[in-house]
């Protein structure tokens, strides 16, 4: 049953977990795929269900909770590394959590985009959730601009999204040429015959309806793929790590799994002027993700970058304000943090200078 069956044995003791099998959809994708984009998509066809979302970011600070968009649905985040190659544990206590707390008629799990879709389908196949998840199908969102590029056609990692889903959702497809349509759909055959392939936009009730109704195909023939783990020890949940960093401002950087990821977060009277910090993020060299809740001289942002899209609007005030960057490890060093911290401290506009 696993490494931590008998840990989690005990919280099921001592937290009572509901004994009904609860629909659960695995989204999943590269970096800056789209994947919240589509789930967000599904939350505006929504009945009245009451739906549970768990999501697994790769950097240590959780921003994806604030990009998902209705306030019915019950968020819990797990942060700093790959649920599915950090071993069972995280989330498994997450899992628990938000099914004791909530308890959803809908689950929908969001693995970071350099997860181990296979790793993450073994653990919930363990025979302890037997009785509490329903697995449906694996949505696979691929973004048409990403495929396009062959550093992403021959990354490992974003192949094995491909292989173990069993939908694929394109993203942008209107962006492709008839003939890189065609290509686009014959590259992910040769990949996974049996994906259903999608390309719908924007997407109808019906077409949610079938994404989320389609069981998960448990038999296909599957090839693994063994991808670097990050360290074990850096997975947190989001209350988690906002517990071990109290004090604001607070920065970090690390190397996990090949990449690059840091991030800030920052005092809620800490302001900036909106163009000069766009301006500044969009300078960064060679970033795959910049993520950001920002609260500017123009009123609280939220911004969402990738190297083929930009989405930057207006939320509601929170807590503090939070930046994440990530990159291919060669395109960024110990040495440009350091730098970069500097560089974004210049831009706050209203600040307790001593709090540096």
């Amino acid at each position: 049953m696993g490494q931590f069956c008998p840990i989690f044995i005990l919280i099921s003791q001592v937290i009572m977990i509901p004994i009904r099998q609860i629909p659960t959809t695995l989204v999943t994708g590269f970096l800056g795929a789209g994947k919240t984009t589509l789930i967000n998509a599904l939350i505006a066809h929504k009945s009245h269900q009451k739906w549970a979302l768990l999501i697994n970011e790769f950097g240590k600070i959780g921003i994806d909770g604030a990009l998902v968009a209705g306030d019915d649905i019950a968020i819990k985040e797990v942060n700093g590394g790959c649920i599915c190659c950090t071993g069972q544990l995280p989330l498994q206590v997450a899992l628990v959590r938000l099914i004791n707390e909530h308890h959803p008629d809908r689950l929908i799990i969001e693995p970071t985009g350099l997860a181990h879709p296979d790793e993450l389908l073994d653990q919930l196949s363990e025979p302890h959730w037997q009785t509490t998840l329903r697995l449906n199908a694996v949505i696979c969102v691929l973004s048409a601009p990403q495929w396009q590029q062959e550093k992403y056609r021959t990354h490992d990692g974003y192949i094995a999204h491909v292989r173990h889903a069993d939908i694929v959702f394109i993203n942008r497809h209107d962006a492709l040429s008839d003939h890189e349509q065609q290509a686009l759909r014959a590259w992910i055959t040769s990949i996974n015959e049996r994906a259903v392939i999608i390309d719908e936009a924007p997407l109808s009730q019906d077409t949610a309806g079938m994404l989320l109704s389609t069981p998960h195909d448990a038999q296909k023939a599957t090839q693994r793929i063994s991808l670097r783990a990050p360290n074990s020890a850096m997975t947190q949940t989001a209350d988690e790590t906002i517990k071990g960093s109290n004090e604001l401002p607070y920065r970090y950087h690390e190397q996990m799994a090949g990449h690059q990821v840091g991030g800030w977060r920052l005092p809620s009277t800490w302001q900036f002027d909106s163009y000069h910090l766009q301006k500044w993020l969009l300078s960064r060299p060679n970033y795959l993700r910049i993520k950001g809740v920002v609260h500017t001289l123009e009123g609280w942002l939220l911004i969402n970058i990738t190297p083929e899209s930009i989405s930057i609007t207006d939320t509601t005030a929170r807590d503090d304000s939070k930046i994440e960057l990530i990159f291919d490890a060669k395109d960024a060093k110990d040495d440009d943090w350091q730098v970069w911290d500097d560089e974004l401290m210049n831009l706050v506009q209203t600040m307790d200078h001593t709090a540096q």
